[in-house]
């Protein structure tokens, strides 16, 4: 039987709302219907759920270190420890929101040695892979202990695909135009989620490469929510 999300409190939720930047990516806000942040925080609560006390982390594709920052907020021990961050755009890892070492990399290709990370995680970035699977093959290859990670889907029903899909080309972009950003900035989220498998497809891939602990899918069926521990 699956384990539950442990989910953040209230409390924890506030420290990093308190100390979030202002240069906070909107994106992930809008198209996860303002829940990123919890959901981040979640996602950190339940990786040390099964892992208390990790000596090595990596973000993958973290872009500007949301979920690194999270994690630190999150978990504050006496024993040392260390995050990389990693992604492939340089910009995003110059304006990142921590300072731990960074290192230039696609998801598809980790420059890294198996099982040399006790937790890999990632948010919000796995559904811009051309293909998930070799995605999933490297994150479940560099660690040893845990992964985990939350991405956008897409519902195996058919009718929320099409509610979905109009309210990311339509109403969305324009939702972030409101709140000061450029519209045209938003609708590549459209076109993501049109090309990306459904929730069932993506389980099937998972399942092979992840012993899977806590799968969840959140807003209206529009994102995955997975724990667990690399096979073999």
């Amino acid at each position: 039987m699956a384990n539950k999300v442990v989910k953040a409190t209230n409390e924890e939720l506030q420290q990093v709302y308190n100390n979030i930047p202002k240069a906070y990516d909107r994106a992930n806000r809008f198209i996860s219907f303002n829940q990123d942040v919890r959901w981040r925080a979640d996602l950190v609560k339940t990786i040390l759920k099964f892992c208390e006390r990790p000596k090595l982390v990596l973000d993958v594709a973290g872009g500007k270190g949301e979920l690194s920052y999270t994690f630190k907020k999150i978990f504050k021990v006496n024993a040392k420890y260390e995050i990389i961050l990693s992604d492939y755009a340089e910009n995003m890892l110059k304006m990142a929101l921590i300072e731990e070492d960074k290192v230039l990399c696609s998801f598809d290709a980790l420059p890294f040695r198996e099982k040399m990370f006790d937790v890999v995680m990632s948010s919000f970035a796995l559904h811009a892979a051309d293909n998930i699977e070799d995605v999933i093959r490297e994150i479940t290859r560099v660690s040893r202990k845990i992964v985990g990670f939350i991405a956008m889907g897409k519902p195996d029903s058919w009718i929320k695909r099409v509610y979905l899909s109009v309210y990311l080309r339509y109403i969305m972009p324009y939702i972030a135009a409101l709140a000061g950003a450029k519209s045209r900035d938003f609708k590549y989220i459209y076109y993501i989620y049109e090309r990306v498998p459904t929730n069932s497809f993506h389980k099937k891939i998972f399942e092979k490469y992840i012993d899977i602990k806590v799968y969840e899918e959140r807003g209206l069926n529009l994102f995955y929510f997975v724990v667990g521990f690399p096979k073999g």
